[in-house]
């Protein structure tokens, strides 16, 4: 009979034991499932929170990609940007309107210029002296100075006349300069428009006009004399040259009518 009763005690232990352990394993169980779930619907309110959140913020991700939790994902490259300023556009110096006072250049304005250079004289011209020409315009070609006993170009024509001899203005003009050049002596320069220009030079020292004078043509503006150092081998003469634009020509052939 006690031996009966000792197995019974023995099995009446160890169920007492499995039964702890199954309530155990039972109440990590019920444990585990309630944390699952406290955690799933705490996740649920936080992303519901931050969508209201997003959606709040919201015209700028308008149609923008999430990522399913309401994340925006890679916004669109040329989104338009409405507080970014457009920087001015540079006008340069070439696009901008001409002033209305600015002048400018025909060609009709350019022709009329260049008539107005190169056309002949207008008035009747005259020789500043009527004696023989001794030595001619070269038209850049070498000659020998009989003085200088060089070679050189004569941009001029030597006109022969006697000492203290009236020399005139070929034509109306005014007197730009009155000098001493240290080789062609006492001289007078007139402009005598359209381009032209009149040196009259190896004149006596004692000139009658002065710069700024206006002449005309047959006006006596000085007299022969001896002054051209790189001439003086010559005799008595009026050295006469004539620019037309800044060139030499041949005084003779413009006097004569066969250049201009």
């Amino acid at each position: 009979m006690s031996n009966e009763k000792f197995k019974i005690g023995n099995l009446s232990g160890k169920g007492l034991i499995i039964a702890v352990a199954a309530s155990i394993v039972v109440v990590g169980a019920a444990g585990f499932y309630s944390y699952s779930k406290i955690s799933d619907k705490l996740n649920a309110e936080i992303i519901g929170e931050n969508r209201d959140t997003l959606s709040a913020d919201g015209a700028a991700n308008d149609g923008a990609p999430s990522d399913g939790n309401g994340a925006v994902l890679n916004a669109p490259v040329d989104a338009a940007q409405t507080d970014v300023s457009k920087p001015e556009p540079v006008v340069t110096l070439d696009e901008r309107e001409p002033a209305e006072s600015a002048v400018v250049t025909t060609e009709a304005d350019k022709a009329e210029t260049s008539a107005a250079q190169t056309e002949p004289f207008p008035t009747t011209m005259v020789r500043p002296l009527n004696g023989e020409v001794l030595n001619d315009f070269s038209g850049g070609e070498l000659v020998k100075s009989k003085t200088l006993n060089v070679w050189k170009t004569h941009d001029g024509v030597d006109i022969a006349g006697a000492m203290d001899e009236k020399v005139k203005s070929m034509t109306g003009g005014t007197v730009t300069k009155v000098y001493e050049d240290q080789m062609l002596g006492a001289c007078v320069i007139i402009d005598h428009g359209n381009g032209f220009e009149g040196y009259y030079c190896n004149l006596s020292k004692d000139i009658p006009v002065a710069e700024g004078q206006s002449v005309s043509a047959g006006t006596v503006i000085g007299a022969v004399g001896n002054t051209a150092q790189n001439e003086i081998s010559e005799e008595p003469h009026l050295h006469f040259a004539i620019k037309k634009n800044g060139e030499w020509i041949d005084p003779i052939a413009l006097i004569s009518g066969e250049g201009s």
